[in-house]
């Protein structure tokens, strides 16, 4: 379990991981939601907790006032220390990209529908009959790349 500055702290982090903007207005992974989605993944990641523990005590030893520095100094300090700690914070931000973009209010915002691709995927239109005539010309014209058997 994390403490109650430390749960700010990482709620910092995340929204460096992802800021929010952006031209769809996307928001910033910072939220609740997914800081506890990342420290309960130990499905895929058996050290989860371990791995943002590790993390956010680099980031308050490098800078014990990160919450309060500028976004650009908030990156420095954590490029810093991914240049530390490469595998751990490789690891937080595949974790951190699995939780947000997983949420149901995320997927929207990409243009796919808030329901778990399966058991029905996402609807896609298909292309049109022009398009396909375009993308595979190159390749109807190259002719056959196989000798018949």
């Amino acid at each position: 379990m994390l403490t109650d500055e430390n749960q700010v702290l990482f709620l910092k982090v995340l929204d460096e991981i992802i800021p929010a903007g952006g031209v769809r207005r996307m928001p910033s992974a910072g939220v609740k939601a997914v800081a506890e989605s990342v420290l309960s993944a130990t499905a895929y990641s058996p050290d989860a907790p371990g791995t943002v523990e590790r993390l956010l005590e680099a980031v308050s030893t490098r800078s014990p006032g990160f919450s309060e520095l500028s976004s650009d100094d908030r990156v420095t300090v954590l490029k810093a220390v991914e240049m530390e700690q490469p595998r751990d914070f490789a690891e937080l931000v595949r974790l951190t990209y699995m939780a947000y973009y997983s949420r149901p209010e995320i997927r929207p915002l990409l243009g796919v529908g808030e329901h778990p691709v399966h058991p029905h995927g996402y609807v896609v239109e298909h292309e049109s009959e022009t398009l396909m005539d375009e993308l595979t010309a190159p390749v109807r014209a190259r002719g056959a790349a196989y000798r018949q058997a």
